[in-house]
């Protein structure tokens, strides 16, 4: 969860310098590595990016320990994501920080599934 945070965090400060597509990757990364923070958590790990939605979905979603809405919304940041990434699509500052949002939310919720 600690690669997770750190991105999330970085995501909120390339956010207020007005990097939107930059902030968009980030927040990715950031509800991505939290998923397979969740999965180690349960003994198990996916290779792949869409391994590791399939996995945290059966995991997680499917036994309801996680909202399903929260869950879709953060799966479909990843066509965003990769268009921000490798076809220099741009980025509006309301879905960047639309995006940025997603990702503290979905970070509070699956650190809600591990209470200390």
């Amino acid at each position: 969860m600690a690669e997770a945070r750190e991105r999330l965090a970085a995501a909120r400060e390339t956010l207020a310098s007005h990097f939107f597509s930059t902030s968009v990757s980030l927040a990715y990364y950031a509800m991505l590595y939290a998923a397979r923070a969740a999965l180690s958590e349960e003994g198990t790990y996916a290779k792949t990016h869409a391994g590791t939605w399939n996995l945290f979905g059966q995991t997680f979603v499917e036994t309801r320990r996680l909202d399903p809405d929260l869950f879709t919304a953060a799966r479909e940041v990843l066509p965003l994501r990769l268009g921000t990434d490798y076809e220099a699509r741009d980025v509006s500052p309301a879905e960047a920080q639309e995006v940025v949002d997603l990702a503290g939310r979905f970070l509070a919720g699956v650190e809600a599934l591990f209470p200390d």
